[in-house]
């Protein structure tokens, strides 16, 4: 065999291009004659080795293993030449195999339109991660029928690709998204009474499902089983919600406290796979749920935890006394913020950070963190922390409710000037009210209030800063971590602590990707439901995107999907030269941006046609 090179003219261009071809001579009953092998494309290797690139070739071809190690260059240009031709013989029996289906219809350009066009692209990637998952499998366990499990199908994609009410879920399904087509089982007609069931049907196996769908996600993406996040989290009601016993009013971390509230808690491992939630009233106080969660945790690991220890991570406002006591009659680890201001009890060592403390790089700035040595009788240590980026949110938060607490400040002292308020006592229920709207710098101010004793009025408000305010300000960007893993380094203790930053990214995904918030419903199991079928929707993001990320894709799934959304299906419609009237339903192509998603992903585009012939052109 050899390799010929055969010179070729563009009729439209007039451009001259080289191809290359392996040849091989046989007998033939009209004498010798030359046979293609491959269509090699273009070869840049210098001529002097297509001798050897021929037989590297040829040997392939054969199955066989070259015997002799060829140049790096060989080797290169005979793996491109095969990559070619694969892509060839694909091309080739995709155009016969379109030859041989192909119906050749005139077509009246001028009549050419689409209707019906229907979101595609999401709907695959959630269909996808939806089996990838072993949902279907899971429902049936559980006793679904194929109806029930398409439903919820239905139900947990939209609330992926469209978060919304229940409402704007069978609104989607009906007129939106391409995804019934995906679905196994066909939902026909399905009335919108039809989701509110699912989302009941589903809850009702929740502790099942939630314990299945973190085992599924474990054996795809293995990690440290021994380590857990804990962290809770609220969002607001639209309506009064009065009949609704999760409906109550508290601290809100949206600033909505002018709405009632529903509090949801999540365990979640270093990946920020959901392990389990909880639902509790709006009021709910943070440290009082840890106890339930323990033995939810416990309930649902009973053969594991025998096992190993493992390791909780909280926030400061779980970290009471008490619950570090439960945590360690448990045997369980921890690692935690300190509950109170304990960084005042080390604002010397805070003030020495540059040339005490050691340096570690965080994900985006640079850390400042110091190991004490373990106290007589204890058996935890405690981790200094610096951090510039803290600092400066710390600081601008600082400001931002300093600023407004003064601008309060003002305006009640400009209403003692005007006369508008006099008495003393109604002027110190209005400081009461500002101490506990801004205590967190209410506390480094002094109020006084200058009075006619005579009159028994208020003549003039003033305030000054006290001494501590310049305390504040040395220990900003500061928090100490307490842990029971004395043995580890600061280093280790931080990025252990850090890991925390998983359920924040579960709560902000919920929230901002999942339709979380707002809470429409007034009844408190549809509440449950709401808040569910999110938490069911996050295990499909959490595995799109930790799918993605293991090829170097990070993009959150907000903007996966506004990238996926303008690949779409809809209905060609055209008349042929005899005037009857076409629609063909068609997958538009997908673009390159599309492509890769797929790729990394392992997803076929769907690609199933429907034609049909409508009636005449009248």
């Amino acid at each position: 065999m050899f390799i010929r090179a055969t010179k070729t003219k563009n009729k439209e261009t007039g451009q001259v291009y080289t191809t290359h071809r392996l040849v091989e001579s046989i007998r033939t009953e009209k004498g010798p004659r030359q046979r293609i092998v491959m269509y090699l494309g273009e070869v840049t290797l210098e001529k002097s080795k297509w001798r050897a690139l021929a037989k590297i070739l040829e040997a392939k071809l054969s199955g066989q293993q070259e015997l002799f190690e060829a140049d790096e260059s060989i080797s290169v240009a005979a793996d491109n030449a095969y990559e070619f031709y694969d892509q060839y013989k694909k091309l080739k029996a995709d155009k016969q195999n379109r030859k041989e289906q192909q119906e050749i219809v005139p077509v009246d350009i001028a009549t050419i339109s689409h209707t019906d066009c229907r979101s595609l692209g999401p709907e695959l990637v959630g269909h996808h991660a939806w089996q990838s998952m072993g949902f279907n499998e899971i429902l049936k366990q559980c006793g679904l029928t194929a109806k029930q499990r398409a439903l919820a199908e239905a139900t947990v994609v939209g609330r992926l690709v469209a978060p919304g009410s229940d409402l704007s879920t069978w609104r989607w399904l009906s007129k939106q998204t391409a995804l019934p087509e995906l679905l196994s089982y066909s939902l026909g007609n399905v009335g919108k009474d039809s989701i509110y069931e699912t989302t009941d049907l589903l809850l009702s196996h929740k502790e099942h499902l939630e314990n299945s769908l973190y085992d599924k996600a474990c054996k795809h993406f293995p990690s440290d089983q021994y380590i857990f996040l804990y962290d809770l989290t609220n969002t607001y009601f639209e309506g009064q919600c009065k009949n609704n016993d999760f409906a109550h009013r508290g601290k809100s971390k949206e600033k909505r406290s002018d709405c009632p509230l529903v509090t949801l808690a999540l365990v979640v491992n270093q990946q920020g796979i959901i392990v389990n939630s909880h639902i509790y009233k709006g009021n709910q106080s943070e440290p009082e749920t840890l106890n339930d969660v323990l033995e939810r945790f416990e309930k649902s690991h009973p053969n594991q935890l025998p096992l190993f220890k493992p390791t909780l991570i909280m926030d400061r406002g779980i970290a009471t006394k008490s619950n570090l006591l439960a945590i360690k009659e448990k045997g369980y680890d921890y690692v935690v913020i300190q509950r109170r201001a304990a960084e005042k009890d080390y604002i010397q060592e805070f003030k020495n950070i540059q040339s005490t403390f050691d340096c570690i790089d965080g994900r985006q700035e640079s850390v400042f963190v110091k190991k004490l040595p373990v106290k007589e009788g204890k058996t935890s240590c405690e981790v200094l922390c610096w951090s510039e980026g803290r600092e400066a949110k710390e600081q601008a938060m600082d400001e931002k409710k300093e600023q407004h607490f003064i601008e309060d400040l003002t305006k009640l002292k400009q209403s003692i000037n005007k006369g508008y308020l006099k008495e003393k006592h109604k002027i110190e229920q209005r400081i009461g009210k500002l101490k506990t709207r801004y205590s967190a710098i209410a506390q480094y101010y002094q109020i006084n209030i200058v009075v006619n004793e005579k009159e028994k009025t208020a003549l003039e408000l003033t305030w000054e800063q006290k001494t501590t305010r310049e305390q504040r300000k040395t220990l900003t960007g500061c928090y100490v971590i307490e842990t029971s893993h004395a043995n580890k380094t600061a280093e280790e203790i931080w990025h252990l602590y850090m890991t925390l930053t998983q359920v924040e990214s579960a709560f902000k995904s919920l929230k901002t990707d999942l339709g979380l918030r707002p809470v429409f419903h007034q009844l408190a199991h549809r509440t449950k439901a709401h808040l569910f079928i999110s938490v069911l929707a996050y295990h499909l993001l959490s595995f799109i995107e930790l799918s993605l990320r293991e090829h170097g894709d990070h993009r959150h799934w907000g903007t996966l999907r506004s990238v996926l959304s303008t690949h779409q299906r809809s209905t060609i419609i055209f008349t042929d030269e005899q005037d009857d009237i076409h629609h063909i339903l068609i997958s538009g192509t997908p673009e390159t941006i599309h492509r890769e998603i797929y790729k990394n992903l392992d997803i076929s585009v769907f690609q199933r046609r429907r034609h049909e012939k409508i009636g005449r052109r009248v």
